[in-house]
């Protein structure tokens, strides 16, 4: 059973051990907000399911998303992301990355056209798939490979595809980001984020949620870890109940298909 530390500051057990600490060699826990032992956990979990050295999380999925992002662009830089998206990841970068000094570059999620949007400035490739809401796809492994060619960091939005379904760091992404207040945590009772990948990256990371403030609350880590252990359920329930849906939808379909002869003077069209 995971203890839930709802402390919002730790204690040193020695002044040895905070000049360490500040010295950036102890990795002891300070403040709730830099670091949680329930936290921890969480962000362990969820690292193994994605096959990542290491995870962050946050206190909703626009904190992971938006602190991926600050964590590798600056003034001056450029993203290429695909035009559909979350409506949250879309509007941050309509309305706040222009006025930060980063210019956003849109692309179909067929990615055509693609490598006419890259310029020396170009620093992101951000990519989300399945799309929220319309379930469009984008080609994962073609978009990695457009990545690694023009060394642009790759970020991947993975929340509905989950790592069930999934693996994106397998695949080469630097970094994964997911809404955990979906799939992950699976119950509609915590708002919550989270984003994965090397531990240089999300070092980083987690130094763009120190400074912004997107921590995660130890009561909602908790939460997430209990909705973590029926995931893979979870998800096999809902993959086999849209294949139940695509079989109604085509029958339907069937249904209402013309027939091939229809009697003289027949007012009817449809079976």
């Amino acid at each position: 059973m995971t203890e839930i530390i709802r402390s919002s500051t730790f204690t040193f057990s020695s002044t040895k051990e905070m000049k360490l600490w500040a010295q950036g060699k102890n990795k002891a826990y300070i403040y709730t907000r830099y670091g949680n032992p329930t936290l921890s956990v969480a962000e362990k979990k969820i690292a193994a399911l994605e096959g990542a050295e290491a995870a962050v999380v946050t206190s909703s999925g626009m904190a992971a998303i938006s602190s991926a992002l600050l964590a590798a662009l600056k003034a001056g830089d450029e993203v290429i992301s695909t035009a559909q998206l979350y409506g949250g990841s879309f509007r941050l970068m309509r309305d706040v990355f222009p006025n930060m000094g980063i210019t956003v570059r849109q692309v179909g999620t067929d990615l055509a056209g693609m490598e006419e949007l890259v310029t020396p400035r170009s620093k992101v490739l951000y990519v989300e798939t399945p799309t929220n809401p319309t379930l469009r796809l984008v080609d994962i492994h073609r978009a990695v490979a457009f990545a690694k060619k023009h060394r642009l960091v790759s970020i991947i939005d993975n929340t509905f595809a989950t790592p069930v379904l999934q693996n994106p760091i397998a695949c080469g992404y630097d970094m994964v980001v997911h809404s955990a207040t979906k799939a992950l945590a699976g119950h509609s009772d915590i708002i919550a984020g989270v984003a994965v990948g090397n531990s240089s990256w999300m070092d980083r990371v987690r130094q763009m949620i120190i400074y912004l403030g997107g921590s995660m609350d130890p009561g909602a880590a908790y939460l997430l870890i209990r909705g973590l252990k029926t995931l893979g359920v979870r998800v096999e329930i809902r993959k086999h109940a849209g294949l139940r849906h695509e079989r109604r939808a085509a029958c339907g379909a069937a249904l209402l298909r013309p027939r091939a002869t229809v009697p003289a003077g027949s007012e009817s069209w449809w079976s």
